[in-house]
């Protein structure tokens, strides 16, 4: 008989198990589609799930963990679980031999009775020793692979679901086997003492959870204050979105490999490993992780639907990719509802498995999240219409503002042209000037040769392609102002604020960057943070430092502000088996491998 089983280390549950397993029927049916029913040769199998929950406190990589957190209900449920059984040294020596696998076996939910018991299946194995590959919640397997499946054609499966998303309600996470196991069977095993098969496995999704900081350096929730050099108080932020980029949703390889780089061939269900230091010393590969380079950043060279090299660009494996998702889509940032060890935290979503070589670790790879949060600046510069000189003032209030050089805050594009400036110029004020259907050219160009050529945002060359062309003595046929060429230029209103695609549809804020300027409406800025798998702690990246390997947890709070974050979430750069005729019963106990949580103590934005 087969008996699933979620237990704690708790005896008494095996005490149950035993009596249940000979008091079960005996004449259900199984068949793996070669017509063999209960009464003809074959193994009776048992599947037991033990949850303990471990987890790692820093990001310092390495395959154990250090503390301890129970995985959700939904995320420790097991409704479906597919065997393989395979003969060989191990599951690396399998792979290298092409061996085939010999026989395999599928539980679906009508199999698991009340207290995830489930009722007797049977496989029809000769006795001997087998190795076993367990994938849980990813379905009925056996139609997908055929006969002759070789053992590297389970283990390099792309399983594109991970997990299955209702409504933000997530369940049936897919998981698979973490370490190599295997059984030996003997005509001993009888069905009241079946031999048992040991199978750890572990989900192939991660999640990454946020922690709202009430601490040090937060006045309020997810409020901040931020300090200059000389710890002198001169912003203050608020978190309100927070959105989970670059989610690799594409697809995972059913079973964990790592290898010394990139390049070299894997070893599956291999442990990561730390150096003399605690620092990650080899890698995890996904299915795409030697396609990750620089150069592989723009075009087409990845499959979305096999793995591996293909025709789709780098974005196709990703949801929420960095560059192209919509500011409307950040999430605002939710009230906590769950609890470990007195701090409140939530989940903040799943992804798949990603990782890159050390090299290779940019921003169109590594997952991260997006934070969008409201900036006030306690001190900006402003432009005085009476003393036409810009002057520092006091403010505590949410307003649009602009950065230029990033040390220096406007809140007007007029202080940001003086400050380029330097001072007045021409002698009269240089904003306020209009050019009327009463002027003629003449005066204009008179006008334009006292402007400087450090004016930044070219109200000297708009002017000048207004004139070409022009008879001098000719008067002007429409008004021409600073506010005029603020509008025409870049979009933006002096007198109603930003407009967000002008006539011309240019993008007003990329615009203004073009020119050095980053223009913050009603204060809104992004902060994009990587998430660490193995943190270093060196200016160079090292093995791993950004990366996402399954079943781990990462916890992400943010401790404090350091300065501006971005005007936009994103600015373009330019680079960046046969008939079987033994008996033997087998019982397997299958592990969820616990989640291991990877904490980022103190990131600073």
């Amino acid at each position: 008989m087969i008996h699933i089983k979620f237990v704690v280390n708790n005896k008494l549950v095996w005490v149950i198990f035993i009596l249940l397993t000979m008091l079960a029927c005996k004449n259900d049916v199984f068949s793996n589609g070669d017509g063999h029913t209960e009464d003809e040769a074959g193994t009776y199998i048992s599947v037991a799930l033990n949850v303990p929950i471990t987890t790692r406190v820093n990001p310092t990589g390495g395959e154990e963990g250090d503390m301890q957190e129970d995985g959700q209900i939904n995320e420790n449920t097991i409704s479906n679980i597919m065997l393989f059984f395979y003969q060989s040294d191990n599951i690396n020596q399998a792979i290298r031999d092409n061996t085939i696998v010999l026989g395999s076996a599928y539980f679906g939910s009508s199999d698991i009775l009340s207290e995830n018991i489930t009722r007797p299946r049977k496989v029809e194995l000769p006795k001997g020793v087998y190795h076993v590959i367990v994938v849980a919640n990813a379905g009925n397997l056996t139609s997908t692979f055929g006969s002759g499946i070789k053992v590297k054609d389970v283990c390099d499966y792309l399983q594109k679901t991970a997990w299955l998303e209702n409504a933000g309600d997530y369940s049936q996470f897919v998981m698979a086997s973490a370490k190599d196991a295997s059984v030996n069977l003997t005509a001993s095993a009888t069905e009241m003492n079946p031999a048992q098969i040991y199978v750890d496995v572990e989900r192939l999704a991660a999640r990454v959870d946020f922690i709202p900081n009430t601490g040090v350096g937060a006045i309020d929730l997810n409020n901040y204050l931020v300090k200059d050099r000389n710890n002198n108080t001169i912003a203050k932020v608020i978190i309100n979105k927070i959105k989970l980029i670059n989610q690799l949703t594409a697809g995972s390889y059913l079973l964990k490999r790592v290898a010394a780089s990139a390049s070299v061939v894997p070893e599956y269900l291999g442990d990561e490993e730390l150096d003399a230091g605690g620092v990650q010393s080899n890698y995890v590969i996904d299915p795409w992780s030697l396609l990750k380079t620089k150069d592989n950043l723009t075009g087409q060279h990845f499959s979305s639907i096999n793995g591996g090299a293909g025709s789709d660009i780098v974005s196709s494996l990703y949801s929420n990719y960095y560059s192209n998702f919509i500011l409307s889509d950040v999430d605002a940032i939710k009230t906590t509802n769950l609890t470990k060890d007195g701090v409140n935290y939530y989940i903040l979503g799943y992804t798949l498995e990603n990782t890159t070589n050390k090299d290779y670790q940019f921003n169109g790879y590594s997952t991260g999240v997006m934070f969008e949060a409201t900036y006030i600046p306690y001190k900006v510069t402003e432009y005085n219409v009476k003393s036409r000189a810009n002057i520092a003032i006091n403010n505590s209030n949410v307003i649009t503002f602009f950065a230029y050089n990033d040390d220096v805050i406007c809140n007007s594009l007029e202080a940001v042209e003086f400050a380029s400036l330097k001072n007045t110029q021409p002698a009269d004020d240089f904003f306020a000037k209009v050019f009327t259907t009463e002027n003629t050219w003449q005066e204009v160009q008179e006008y334009v040769n006292r402007i400087k050529d450090t004016d930044l945002l070219g109200f000297k060359s708009y002017l000048l392609a207004k004139m070409e062309g022009q008879s001098m003595t000719a008067n002007l046929t429409e008004n021409v102002s600073w506010k005029s060429f603020i509008l025409a230029a870049y979009g933006y209103s002096i007198n109603g604020g930003m407009v967000s695609i002008n006539q011309d549809d240019k993008n007003t804020r990329l615009l203004l960057i073009e020119q050095g300027i980053k223009c913050y409406q009603d204060g809104l800025c992004y902060y994009p943070y990587w998430i660490r798998h193995s943190n270093n702690n060196a200016t160079d990246a090292g093995i791993m430092e950004f990366g996402i390997v399954r079943n781990n947890i990462y916890k992400l709070k943010v401790n404090s502000f350091s300065g501006l974050g971005k005007p936009l979430p994103y600015i373009p750069t330019t680079d960046k088996p046969d008939t079987l005729d033994e008996e033997s019963f087998v019982q397997i106990f299958v592990t969820v491998k616990p989640w291991k949580v990877i904490v980022h103590p103190e990131i600073v934005l």
